[in-house]
């Protein structure tokens, strides 16, 4: 199994890079985002920030305009790394050792974006050595991933698949897909990555198609140590009465099942459906995924696929959890 890292290490990318030319722009986007997840300016300013898996920088960037106490930065990606020192410069102590290995100090908010849905790797165990460096009372945020909100890309990838020479070199490959699916990317409207890191990313990198990371397993699995802040989208209802309410995740798990399958398409919001619903649309877009994997693996085939350009699902879910 390839992981995310040992892609991005083998053809010496990056392919995370955002357009932030409008920084106002980019510090609104951030400043809601954050909104969402309960972390408002005072939340971060004089606090301990630890930073996992930050690629070259640019969310760094506002989380650094709230002036933090100490910034940490774990990215073992050379290029990366190298990316994020030139951005941040002093501000910001990049180590580039993968946190598997780092050893030291907890803080007050851990941030890990886009690492844990896509990984390559065990999801889970990466969670736990994550979260291990929140503080109590601290605010943990991570991304998930789920075989809902990734099924538009998985049929993308399914498309690539059949126009590209898997054994020609990268970049060939990004050139063969760029004028198939740049017209798709120009639909959103908020889309800050560029055509080819989006290709790269989603579309040729084998951990992409590796395991993924739904919110309810998230929930299932710091069950106990942390409860639910907040997310985005911010689709999460609570309307148990603050006296009568209960410790633990199980809420938020309930109001996951319920909303489902509002991840599989971004321009829709359709009234809740019953978990049992949800749950068989789960299984429907994890066997596809499952058999986009075997097929690249060269096991089964797949049929011609084509999907709507302007159809995307809701990619990646942020959440938020303060530790007990």
């Amino acid at each position: 199994m390839t992981s995310l890292l040992e892609f991005y290490q083998e053809h010496g990318i990056s392919p995370v890079n955002q357009d932030v030319t409008d920084v106002l722009a980019h510090f609104e986007r951030r400043a809601a985002l954050y909104r969402c997840l309960g972390l408002s300016p005072l939340t971060v300013r004089a606090a301990s920030v630890l930073e996992i898996g930050p690629g070259s920088g640019e969310n760094a960037l506002y989380t650094l305009s709230l002036h933090p106490k100490t910034y940490v930065a774990i990215e073992p990606n050379p290029t990366g790394a190298a990316a994020m020192r030139v951005r941040c410069g002093h501000r910001v102590k990049v180590i580039d050792t993968t946190i598997e290995a780092y050893e030291d100090d907890c803080f007050d908010l851990v941030l890990c974006e886009g690492l844990l849905g896509l990984c390559g790797t065990d999801p889970k165990a990466l969670l736990e050595r994550v979260a291990r460096y929140v503080l109590p009372g601290g605010i943990l945020v991570i991304t998930c991933i789920d075989p809902i909100s990734d099924h538009a890309e998985v049929l993308r990838r399914a498309m690539a698949q059949q126009l590209i020479d898997r054994s020609a070199p990268l970049a060939d490959q990004v050139a063969v897909l760029r004028p198939v699916f740049a017209p798709h990317l120009a639909t959103l409207k908020g889309m800050t990555r560029s055509v080819d890191d989006w290709i790269i990313d989603n579309l040729l990198n084998p951990a992409s198609i590796g395991p993924i990371f739904s919110i309810p397993e998230a929930c299932e699995q710091l069950e106990g140590r942390f409860d639910v802040l907040g997310c985005s989208p911010r689709f999460l209802m609570d309307w148990r009465w603050y006296k009568e309410s209960t410790p633990g995740n199980q809420w938020a798990i309930d109001a996951y099942w319920q909303q489902a399958h509002n991840l599989l398409d971004y321009r829709r919001v359709d009234p809740t459906h019953t978990e049992a619903d949800n749950r068989a649309v789960m299984a429907h877009c994890l066997a596809f995924r499952e058999q986009v994997r075997q097929s690249e693996q060269g096991g089964l085939a797949i049929h011609q696929a084509w999907i709507d350009p302007g159809w995307f699902g809701r990619g990646q879910q942020y959440l938020s959890f303060v530790r007990r």
